[in-house]
């Protein structure tokens, strides 16, 4: 690993930053917004539809289907949750790591760092 002008160069070649981790779990956040939003909307068209179809068999088959719109849509947001949280998560261990090479180098490097010399 090496630091290239404030990004983390893994050896792979994949750069990425807490910024870009944090950005990336609000973005996810904001899907799992948007997929609640998404399910509310279905099921509720759904149950509408099948109050009003006038027939058993397409009322019983809207009815599950609502339901079964339910569920998925439901794990799909807490699968949004868990990725959001864990990019955070991620975003934190970075500048936790950040702040731990910075503090180790200070007290590696002693008094040079605090006045500005070079080791």
């Amino acid at each position: 690993m090496r630091v290239n002008d404030g990004w983390m160069q893994m050896s792979q070649g994949f750069s990425v930053t807490p910024f870009v981790l944090q950005v990336g779990g609000q973005d996810v956040a904001s899907l799992q917004g948007t997929c609640q939003a998404i399910a509310e909307d279905v099921a509720g068209a759904l149950t509408a539809m099948a109050g009003s179809a006038g027939h058993q068999g397409l009322s019983a088959a809207l009815t599950r289907a609502a339901g079964q719109g339910n569920r998925t849509f439901t794990t799909i947001w807490a699968a949004y949750g868990h990725t959001s949280q864990g990019l955070a998560a991620s975003a934190q261990n970075y500048l936790d790591a950040d702040q731990a090479v910075i503090n180790n180098l200070g007290l590696f490097l002693g008094d040079r760092v605090r006045v500005g010399l070079q080791p």
